[in-house]
């Protein structure tokens, strides 16, 4: 008789799982070297910058940490489109403009493994009135 045992999570693990940074899943995580997940959990560490105010004076996350580390974390914030950077009085200023969601795994027709990346708009979508149905 062969017998299979189910494997369950442990407290511990699951932890783990919850703190991945901006909602990647294990899969994804996995499939990480270590250099490109530090810079995932310091682009995470920055959006802990807004808590107080979505605009931030680029001075101020930059002084974060290692001033490479930090514009590499600000780029992926940004190619994730959860930050826009405008021009300041003073400094450029970096606006948080989104929050990770979650990732979600999708088989394309070829049979190859996406990742559709979703977050979540802090301000609502302007659309024209026309538009809705």
């Amino acid at each position: 008789m062969l017998t299979l045992r189910v494997m369950r999570p442990t407290e511990e693990s699951a932890r783990e799982i919850e703190r991945l940074p901006l909602a990647l899943p294990p899969e994804l995580w996995a499939g990480l070297t270590p250099a490109q997940r530090a810079v995932y959990q310091r682009a995470e560490s920055l959006l802990e910058a807004f808590s107080i105010s979505r605009d931030v004076g680029l001075s101020d996350l930059l002084s974060r940490g290692p001033r490479g580390e930090v514009l590499r974390a600000l780029e992926v914030l940004g190619g994730m489109e959860l930050i826009a950077v405008r021009a300041g009085d003073v400094e450029p200023v970096v606006r948080l403009i989104a929050v990770p969601s979650e990732h979600v795994r999708i088989v394309g027709p070829d049979g190859r493994v996406r990742w559709l990346f979703v977050a979540q708009p802090l301000d609502p979508p302007v659309v024209d009135p026309a538009n809705l149905n």
